[in-house]
């Protein structure tokens, strides 16, 4: 496997050339970018690594990393090809503080928390655009392949102006590859979990033009999986899932000034969990199906001006059509030899009946998303200046239809757009000083006023050795249609809708980061540190579930406010030239400034009311260690350790709140590489979850609180894959 860094992407981003004179330093936030490769690879990167130049996501242009004033972490293809996964969902896992949390028992819904703070608060982009539309933040990280993927950029923070307002905890870029030569790879894998296999299939194709002003890469992806029940009650806790993906990247360089690129992918997924899946969903006991057509793409021009200017335009779109399934016959005997099996419980044309009511919980929702994206650079002397319009509009349409396909009730129609403009500097201070000043103004459509966001980044470079980073930002989130209204969790047979109150005012945060690198001359033994603080004001809760003549509903409220602080540190070391050790570690404490009820049953009768200052499933602590050996260039092999800590879920059924216990996820892997040149194979053999860490106290039946699911989603597997590379 090459060690050699691949070419940079256009992305879109301004050529920006690092001054001279200057030493690069990594920082050990880097330490999670190492490649493993044959004998020799671990001491090339030792030394080479700080010489990599990337499209940094913070400030939008081609630097090199350790210049980057706002910490960047990067996450490059070779990490994500050693643990052979084929999903972004899995890939996030692989960056300290980056957690994936389920947060579905039936469907298996599931989210990106970054610095404490929920989906809500990070933008997920793909070479530099939004990626996610509101509906597609609910299941779109499993629908992203990983074959599209590069490498990963993570800014922690909103310390750059360059994003919207709504980047609080940061952005998460997925940077594809754009490659060099004709070529690609065909790829077929396979992961048994509790005797169930699920299978994928994936390749890529690049062509590039003689001239390599031109080139178009196809990528495309299938992959299966049947329901599997974990506790034996018969009903699913992974879903049944047939997904396909297709999509394709150009580019075109008319001249040397000029550059013109295009993507487009396209996803068609199928899931459905519960039980009785050999029936339609109405006839289940209970059932949460999906059947989601996703297309998104977009369209860049960068234009040089000059030695020292330079624009971009670009467009990017998503859009979402989807039939799901929200619901089912609840506790009613579906077996004809069960005494309490009654024919007309399972007819829909009788009045009243389980099936009359089922037949009706279908829904239909469409989701398009329109982004204009403009930024204009200029640099003089120690200034890099940055300017742009960005223009967000996003609708929302969800109906309730019956199994025939006819509309029952026309639901939401929510449009909501905003218009924001910015501007940020980029000022060397001096030889060891650089000076990020930004500011953002933005209107959204939700808001009579527009609401101005000013952001500060620091970077002290004190020594060779030691390097100082600090940051300031704010943003906002406008009360308008999340993620979590558009999917339903399952109690019994009755979806739970969630509605904004009449009141409801944005929410507002600023962040502080604090944070340091330090790494031998060598580059050898890396460290990082990092301290933040979030504080919100008027943040956004749920009240406790609600019933009225239209159904169970939970509204959405301010709070007071609320705090997140936290901490990480991460270290890497090379301790020979075949192996290498990384670590980190993540602790987060995030706090309402006063207890919010999550549960209340007096309106129903009950005498419970559990009120709680903490965020629910957000751990306090969170872990990660790999160690990497590259005995020689035809074998890599990995072992990787990841800790979830402690942290409260919310049982509405048993009506408390429940201390979740800790979680040692132990994976390993080998692959083995085949042939020579370009033409070779990649054999990838493993196990994840070695010791099997997941909830034991899953709920059971039909009833069940689908929400109270926490921690590791995948009981323990064993996988294996075959690539070719040509």
């Amino acid at each position: 496997m090459s060690t050699r860094c691949s070419p940079l992407p256009r992305s879109g981003f301004s050529p920006f050339r690092p001054r001279s004179g200057r030493h690069a330093h990594v920082g050990a936030a880097l330490s999670l970018a190492l490649s493993v490769g044959g004998a020799g690879a671990a001491e090339r990167n030792a030394v080479e690594l700080d010489r990599v130049q990337v499209v940094s996501t913070a400030t939008r242009s081609e630097r090199l990393l350790a210049d980057v004033p706002i910490r960047t972490e990067v996450l490059r293809g070779e990490d994500i090809a050693l643990r052979a996964v084929t999903d972004f969902s899995r890939v996030a896992e692989l960056i300290t503080g980056l957690r994936v949390e389920s947060n579905c028992q039936n469907c298996n819904t599931s989210e990106v928390q970054l610095l404490g703070l929920g989906g809500a608060y990070n933008q997920l982009l793909f070479d530099g655009a939004p990626l996610l539309s509101t509906l597609g933040s609910v299941y779109g990280l499993e629908q992203i392949p990983a074959a599209l993927i590069d490498r990963v950029e993570v800014v922690k923070g909103g310390g750059s102006s360059l994003y919207g307002p709504g980047a609080v905890a940061g952005v998460v870029n997925l940077i594809p590859q754009q490659p060099v030569r004709n070529g690609g790879f065909v790829q077929v894998g396979t992961e048994v979990q509790r005797g169930a296999p699920a299978w994928s299939v994936d390749g890529r194709g690049d062509l590039v033009s003689d001239d390599g002003r031109g080139g178009l890469s196809v990528v495309g992806q299938w992959s299966t999986s049947d329901a599997i029940d974990f506790n034996g009650d018969g009903y699913s806790e992974i879903v049944d899932k047939d997904q396909r993906v297709a999509g394709a990247q150009g580019w075109y360089a008319p001249n040397d000034t000029a550059t013109l690129r295009a993507n487009y992918l396209f996803t068609h997924e199928t899931r459905r969990g519960g039980n009785r899946f050999d029936q339609p969903e109405w006839l289940a006991n209970i059932a949460e199906s999906l059947d989601t057509d996703y297309h998104r793409g977009g369209v860049h021009w960068d234009q040089r001006l000059g030695d020292d200017a330079d624009v971009t335009f670009g467009y990017s779109f998503a859009f979402i059509r989807r039939t799901s399934f929200y619901g089912g016959l609840g506790e009613v005997a579906t077996d004809p030899a069960d005494p309490a099996f009654d024919p007309d419980a399972l007819d829909p044309r009788v009045p009243g009946s389980a099936a009359a009511t089922s037949f009706d919980q279908y829904g239909y929702t469409e989701n398009p998303l329109h982004y204009l994206d403009s930024q204009f650079n200029l640099r003089r002397g120690a200034h890099a200046l940055a300017f742009g319009v960005q223009y967000k509009r996003e609708s929302v349409r969800d109906d309730r239809r019956n199994a025939a396909g006819d509309t029952l009730l026309r639901g939401a129609r929510e449009r909501f757009s905003n218009l924001g403009v910015f501007v940020q500097d980029e000022w060397t201070v001096g030889e060891a000083v650089d000076l990020v000043l930004g500011a953002r103004v933005d209107k959204h459509s939700a808001l009579r006023d527009a609401i101005v966001s000013p952001r500060l980044a620091l970077a002290w470079q004190a020594s060779e050795a030691w390097k100082f980073r600090a940051g300031v930002s704010t943003g906002f989130r406008a009360p308008e249609v999340f993620s979590e209204d558009l999917h339903v969790d399952t109690l019994g047979a009755e979806p739970i809708r969630i509605r904004n109150a009449d009141d409801l005012v944005e929410e507002r945060a600023t962040t502080a980061m604090l944070g340091l690198d330090w790494r031998t001359g060598d580059g050898r033994l890396t460290w990082d540190a990092t301290a933040s603080l979030t504080a919100l004001r008027d943040s956004f809760v749920l009240s406790e579930i609600r019933e009225d003549a239209v159904g169970l509903y939970q509204v959405r409220e301010n709070a007071g406010g609320a705090q997140v602080a936290g901490f990480e540190t991460n270290l890497g070391w090379q301790a020979g030239d075949t192996v290498r050790l990384t670590t980190g570690v993540a602790w987060y404490r995030s706090r309402f400034d006063a207890a919010q009820t999550v549960f209340d049953d007096s309106e129903d009768g009950g005498d419970t009311v559990i009120a709680t200052r903490d965020y629910l499933k957000t751990p306090r602590w969170s872990g990660q260690a790999q160690l990497t050996w590259s005995p020689s260039s035809l074998l890599d092999a990995y072992v990787g350790v990841k800790y979830t800590g402690a942290m409260w879920a919310l049982n509405n059924n048993s009506a408390r709140l429940a201390r979740t216990p800790t979680f040692w996820v132990v994976d390993a892997g080998t692959t083995w590489h085949l042939g020579r040149g370009d033409r070779h194979w990649d054999l990838a053999l493993g196990m994840r979850n070695l010791l099997d860490q997941r909830q034991k106290d899953l709920e059971t039946g039909a009833g069940r609180d689908s929400d109270y699911v926490y921690g590791p989603r995948f009981a323990r597997s064993v996988y294996a894959s075959a690539r070719f590379n040509f």
